[in-house]
């Protein structure tokens, strides 16, 4: 929630400093002013080409520090040099490369090499400028005016990444919130039908059985109860039907015509699922073996399931990282995802794991479970063609 108010204080900031590329064009525009400027007072002066090739040269060098930083600022520099030695007052071109530093700096580039090449260059410029006087308070403002430059263009973008990776995390945790949503539906869904299965299934088969046993015992002459308890039988077999058909549903989720249309989820969509997870912060190493070309739907499904219910533990109770294993042997196929305890300590399971047992069971598989050494671990294994594992 912290995170979140600090991202709305963010989004709330003015939209020149929360892009960068607003804070490049602004440089841009001071430099093309300072150079327009400058510009005028070399021809109101008639200072002749030096200083205005030494002003194309530092405008060029400017310019080309936005794609190439370190010879852009090179050529500027050099452009400032060249004024110097022409006997040409260079404050407007060390300015134009302050700005040309402070659009480095923005970009990421070394402040403070950036920052020292600079500052010493516009020394000597002043200096020679003043006659070679390396003692001259005309340096000072020179060099300031570096160092203010590019500590201005480091902190703005340090700034920038602070903020950035408060969005990324606010986005992490959001999705985080979605999936765990989802997974606590499907755990809900699975565990109504189970209690759907256990408890309405068996009683209303139990019904049914002592309807049979009651139609069969009646006396010789009660045709209308005879008939009535032929209605109840087929009412109570509908009852079984569509029952099973929620079962169904519920296991599967919707019978909407969008997830119909849907690819069911299979083993050759593991890449899909694993860069999810790694989308939401969960390291995944994997050593995943080619599907084989004869596996049974139903058991690559489970398979799938299976997978997605680990790595979901992993990332709820880990430190944040999972190996995944695949392999594709002897007709078999085997499962393993190991991660490390997380700061509580705890490996997770409930429902999930629950789960994890109950769909390997369904396909005919094995799973076991492993908790040692601080990780966590279950090892499924699964027939290719669904038959139960010996």
């Amino acid at each position: 929630m912290q995170d979140q108010s600090k991202v709305e204080v963010w989004a709330s900031s003015p939209v020149w400093f929360r892009r960068p590329g607003t804070l490049h064009a602004g440089s841009a525009v001071l430099i093309a002013v300072s150079a327009s400027v400058e510009f005028v007072r070399i021809i109101a002066d008639s200072a002749g080409l030096l200083p205005f090739g030494a002003l194309l040269i530092t405008v060029a060098g400017a310019a080309l520090a936005r794609w190439r930083p370190w010879p852009g600022l090179v050529v500027a520099a050099a452009g400032c040099l060249v004024s110097a030695l022409a006997g040409w007052d260079p404050i407007v071109m060390w300015s134009i490369t302050v700005f040309a530093l402070f659009s480095f700096t923005l970009q990421g580039m070394p402040a403070v090499r950036g920052t020292a090449f600079v500052g010493a260059a516009l020394y000597l410029v002043t200096a020679v400028a003043q006659d070679y006087n390396f003692l001259s308070l005309q340096s000072f403002p020179a060099v300031v005016s570096a160092i203010a430059g590019g500590a201005t263009g480091n902190a703005i973008r340090i700034h920038q990444e602070y903020w950035h990776s408060l969005e990324q995390r606010a986005a992490e945790a959001e999705a985080t919130r979605d999936l765990e949503a989802t997974r606590r539906v499907a755990e809900e869904r699975l565990r109504i039908a189970r209690d759907l299965h256990d408890v309405v299934g068996h009683q209303v088969a139990v019904v049914s059985m002592h309807l049979g046993v009651a139609e069969v015992n009646l006396p010789s002459g009660a045709d209308s109860t005879r008939t009535a308890l032929d209605a109840a039988r087929t009412a109570v077999r509908s009852v079984l039907v569509e029952t099973q058909r929620i079962l169904e549903l519920l296991r599967r989720g919707t019978d909407t015509d969008e997830s119909a249309a849907q690819p069911a989820p299979e083993l050759g969509r593991l890449p899909e699922l694993v860069e999810s997870y790694r989308q939401i912060g969960l390291q995944v190493e994997t050593a995943i073996d080619e599907v084989p070309a004869g596996i049974d739907p139903a058991v690559s499904l489970t398979a799938y399931r299976i997978i997605q219910e680990a790595l979901t533990n992993a990332h709820r109770h880990g430190d944040g990282t999972a190996s995944l294993r695949v392999v594709a042997e002897d007709g078999q196929l085997l499962i393993e995802v190991v991660n490390p305890h997380g700061a509580g300590g705890t490996a997770g399971g409930g429902y999930g794991l629950v789960g994890v047992r109950e769909r390997a069971e369904s396909a005919g598989g094995r799973l076991t479970v492993r908790d040692e050494d601080g990780k966590f671990g279950l090892s499924v294994v699964l027939t290719i063609d669904g038959s139960t594992v010996g």
